[in-house]
């Protein structure tokens, strides 16, 4: 089994038009995060770079989010070839009296302020 440290971390952030706006990755204790104005692909194998020693992926609903954004925007990523876990299936199983998806976001008060990839990483 991996240890911990070698997860990667995932979330991407995309406006109402499914264009990513921001992600967010850890690894260990080290940080990704880059804000995303144009086109996503320098943002995109940057990250792949930060994630090539990590042995598998995690995130909340990266099974039919992330991931699948990734593979559409740009399939020669790496990191789409590690293993992944995804949190949200976990956390229904753990959780079977509230199977929803939303994350518990402390650093977000108000509702409708902006989500923070790395923190949701």
């Amino acid at each position: 089994m991996p240890e911990p440290e070698h997860g990667l971390g995932l979330d991407l952030e995309l406006d109402h038009r499914a264009h990513l706006t921001s992600l967010g990755a850890t690894l260990g204790t080290t940080e990704f995060r880059t804000d995303v104005r144009g086109p996503p692909t320098p943002a995109l194998r940057a990250l792949d770079t930060f994630a090539a020693p990590a042995t598998f992926v995690f995130g909340h609903n990266i099974f039919w989010h992330d991931l699948p954004w990734l593979a559409q925007h740009e399939p020669t990523l790496a990191l789409l070839h590690k293993p992944a876990v995804d949190t949200l299936v976990l956390s229904t199983i753990a959780f079977a009296e509230h199977p929803y998806h939303a994350l518990l976001k402390d650093y977000k008060l108000v509702r409708d302020s902006v989500n923070d990839p790395l923190a949701d990483a």
